[in-house]
């Protein structure tokens, strides 16, 4: 018999359980514990079951199996648990793109040839500038749109326009980027591609998309650790500690005094740290 799942953003599409055991050897499990965790899931989902929950069930079977795989299984959320605001996802953004070496600002003023526009990343790399505009989203039901896309290539086009008036080096590359950890529009990708907007979204592009980035070289938030509190979270991003890798150059002290546990909890911490890495 056929189920359906209802998905973040209302719409109800069939069950498939290739996408579950897709997603667990993304994850980093071997395909003998992504098949059996799958056929455990598959006998718990029932027809309309959201997405949410799907997620859950999952989660928490593979944390009796494989608790390095569970925490990277978890990275979608833990970005969407960086906190109700922005700023912090953007200051992610600008390490990440570092660890790839490019020189990074964050929350820059630049001039346009009409308006001044504040520019959540700016990234430089040889004779790339790359103007960054974030777009986080703590549900995964919300999609970056045709608007978004619009509004980002027009300020691009602006700016560009003036650094262009003012000193015309034809050897410097701009781009307009487009970082966002949900997903576009159809539209919204439509129109990137015809104007040159880069796209970075979760699954998108399909090969080299934020996913990709991050998992590459580990640069996994502190927020997909379960040994942390909200709290302590915010303490450490305060402290401008925003990736679990950060962590590694401390000591067990040194770490219990900046987040105010006990020694025990901060070696637990660094522990799950050492897993993931």
């Amino acid at each position: 018999m056929e189920k359906y799942i209802i998905k973040a953003d209302g719409k109800k599409e069939q069950y498939d359980e290739e996408k579950i055991s897709s997603s667990f050897i993304k994850a980093g499990a071997s395909p003998e514990i992504a098949t059996a965790a799958t056929k455990t899931i598959n006998k718990k989902v029932k027809d309309n079951m959201s997405t949410d929950e799907i997620y859950h069930r999952a989660l928490s079977h593979l944390k009796a199996l494989e608790p390095g795989v569970a925490l990277k299984y978890s990275l979608k959320r833990a970005i969407m648990d960086m906190g109700p605001e922005g700023f912090v996802f953007e200051k992610y953004i600008a390490k990440i793109l570092r660890e790839y070496g490019f020189i990074t600002e964050v929350g820059q003023i630049l001039n346009g040839y009409c308006v001044d526009h504040e520019v959540d990343v700016v990234a430089k790399k040889e004779n790339q500038i790359c103007l960054i505009e974030c777009k986080y989203h703590n549900s995964p039901g919300i999609k970056s749109d045709i608007k978004t896309a619009l509004y980002i290539h027009s300020r691009f086009l602006d700016i560009e326009k003036a650094y262009r008036e003012k000193d015309n080096n034809n050897n410097i590359r701009f781009e307009a980027w487009l970082v966002t950890n949900t997903r576009c529009t159809s539209d919204a990708l439509k129109y990137a591609g015809c104007v040159g907007l880069k796209v970075l979204a979760w699954y998108c592009p399909k090969i080299k998309n934020l996913q990709y980035f991050i998992e590459t070289k580990k640069l996994y938030p502190i927020s997909i650790l379960s040994t942390i509190t909200e709290k302590q979270r915010d303490i450490l991003f305060d402290s401008d500690i925003i990736l679990a890798k950060e962590l590694g150059s401390y000591k067990v002290g040194s770490l219990a005094e900046l987040i105010s546990v006990s020694q025990s909890r901060a070696s637990k911490i660094l522990n799950e740290v050492n897993i993931i890495l």
